[in-house]
């Protein structure tokens, strides 16, 4: 009985929807979307630092001081997050944060490498994103930066969060084996790659930085392509792996199979051997 009357009430709703049951059940059962995912990020450091500065800031604040710690965000969904979960400081009046505003767009580069991403020395132009790696018990977030002229993954980090650390340490982990005087580093304009820190590690050792224009991923082409062969040959397929279980997986496949093992159809043979084709050459 209780089951026949479950089945007639949805039937009302999918009725007054005007959709049909089968779209019903799909939406109940489709799984978050990547905007969801950051929403959630995003949701639970605002509570943070919410709490953190006991309700004192409003979303001028907490947008700036997720901005300096390299979480990509800004005011304006800050702000919708905040009254969604009924967030309000307890100074709240209104007010204009030119200021605030003018810092989260301060570091804008421009777009120096224009798609050049054939290039035949190492070490001279090297590409950078981030990207989500859904979990059975939650979200990782991979950060890679790859060589364009053999398409080495010359570092990466695996993280829990999108603070700019995610950027900054696998850029320092490079420069400790290689010089990298005069090289340029192409991003997007993620609030990580734009932090101060990131500026100042970039300038401190001579590194020019070119930037994405706002909604061209084909400017990043490479690594947009990289991550989508992660995804299709690692990722996807193993998203029922807990997040201790898909590091595992992807230091695997990063550090031995991709470069090592894994044809590039671009190049005709593994990254690693490229690469040592070009340095005998060079």
């Amino acid at each position: 009985m209780k089951r026949n009357s479950k089945k007639y009430t949805i039937s009302i709703i999918c009725r007054l929807l005007k959709i049909s049951r089968q779209g019903y059940y799909e939406f109940l059962h489709r799984k978050p979307s990547k905007r969801e995912l950051h929403h959630e990020y995003l949701i639970k450091e605002i509570k943070r630092i919410y709490k953190e500065h006991k309700g004192r800031y409003g979303s001028p604040r907490i947008a700036l001081q997720m901005y300096m710690e390299g979480i990509e965000t800004n005011k304006k969904t800050i702000a919708k997050l905040m009254q969604k979960e009924g967030l309000v400081s307890i100074y709240y009046k209104k007010r204009k944060y030119k200021k605030v505003e003018k810092e989260l767009r301060d570091y804008i580069r421009e777009n120096i490498l224009e798609r050049q991403f054939k290039q035949e020395k190492t070490d001279k132009v090297l590409v950078s994103d981030i990207t989500y790696v859904p979990c059975r018990d939650g979200t990782l977030y991979l950060t890679s930066y790859i060589d364009l002229s053999c398409r080495m993954l010359r570092s990466y980090k695996i993280s829990t969060h999108m603070r700019k650390s995610v950027v900054i340490e696998p850029l320092i982990n490079i420069l400790k084996k290689k010089n990298m005087l005069g090289c340029i580093i192409h991003t997007d304009r993620g609030s990580q790659y734009r932090s101060y820190e990131y500026k100042e590690l970039l300038e401190k050792n001579q590194i020019k930085h070119s930037m994405s224009k706002p909604g061209t991923p084909l400017d990043n082409a490479v690594i947009e392509s990289f991550y989508k062969t992660v995804k299709v040959e690692l990722i996807n397929p193993n998203k029922n792996k807990t997040k201790a279980e898909m590091k595992v997986l992807l230091r695997n496949y990063l550090e031995d199979y991709y470069p090592k093992k894994r044809i590039h159809t671009s190049l005709g043979m593994t990254p690693y051997k490229y690469e040592q084709i070009l340095l005998s050459n060079s």
